[in-house]
C-alpha cells in the first residue's frame, strides 16, 4: 500500500477524531468530504460521516451515508464466506462462525444472508454437540449455547446472539440465566441508534490504530 496513502489516512483519522471529540462535527465532515473527493470510496470517511450524523441526532443522514457504505463494502465482503467455507474444511468452527458472522453483518435481509445464516446454525449445533476432553459428562449442552451466545454479545452480533437464547428459552422456558441475557440483549437491541454509535465507534478506534489494512 502506498506509503503516502497510509499518511494522509493517519493523518485524516488523527484530525477527524480530534474535531468529532471537541463536537466539531461540520469540521470533520468537511475532512471527511475532502479525502473523498482525494479517495474517492474511502471506507474511512464514510464511517467518520456517519458517526457525525449519528451524534448529531440526524440517523436519517447518517443512514444514508452508512447505506453507501455498504454498498462498497457489500463488493468485498463475499470473501468472509469463501473464508468461513475454508475454515469449515478445516474443521476450524468457531473460525468458520465468526466469518460467517462478518459476512451476515454486512449483508442483512438479504437471499446471501439468509444462506449463510443455515451455515451459522448448522455450525452451531456442532459447536453444542462438541466437548472437550477434560469437562465433566453431565456439563449441560444449554451452558456451551450461552457461552457462544456471549460470545456474540462480545463481538455486538446480537441478532444472532438472541436467536440463540431463544432457541434455549423455547426448549427451557425456565432457564434462568438465558433469560437474564435475553433481556439483556433485548435492551441493546432496543437503544436505537445507540449500538450503531458505539460501532462506530469501535471501527473508528481500530482504523486509529492500524497503520494498513
Amino acid at each position: 500500500m502506498d506509503r503516502t496513502y497510509l499518511e494522509d489516512r493517519e493523518n485524516f483519522l488523527s484530525n477527524a477524531m480530534r474535531s468529532m471529540d471537541e463536537g466539531l462535527y461540520d469540521d470533520a465532515i468537511a475532512l471527511a468530504d475532502a479525502r473523498l473527493n482525494h479517495f474517492p470510496g474511502d471506507i474511512d470517511a464514510y464511517l467518520v460521516k456517519a458517526s457525525c450524523w449519528a451524534r448529531m441526532g440526524k440517523p436519517a443522514d447518517a443512514e444514508e451515508i452508512l447505506e453507501q457504505w455498504h454498498d462498497i463494502v457489500r463488493d468485498q465482503s463475499r470473501v468472509y464466506e469463501v473464508l468461513g467455507d475454508a475454515y469449515n474444511r478445516e474443521g476450524m468452527t468457531p473460525e468458520a462462525i465468526e466469518a460467517y458472522m462478518r459476512f451476515v453483518t454486512l449483508n442483512p435481509d438479504t437471499p446471501a444472508s439468509g444462506r449463510v445464516s443455515e451455515k451459522v446454525a448448522s455450525l452451531q449445533d456442532i459447536a453444542i454437540e462438541e466437548r472437550d476432553e477434560d469437562e465433566p459428562d453431565d456439563m449441560s449442552a444449554d451452558f456451551h449455547t450461552i457461552t457462544l451466545a456471549r460470545l456474540y454479545m462480545k463481538q455486538g452480533y446480537f441478532k444472532m446472539a438472541k436467536e440463540v437464547l431463544d432457541k434455549i428459552l423455547e426448549r427451557d422456558p425456565g432457564n434462568i440465566e438465558a433469560g437474564k441475557y435475553a433481556e439483556y440483549v433485548k435492551h441493546l437491541m432496543e437503544k436505537g441508534w445507540g449500538p450503531v454509535i458505539d460501532e462506530l465507534d469501535r471501527w473508528l478506534n481500530k482504523l486509529q490504530k492500524k497503520k494498513g489494512w
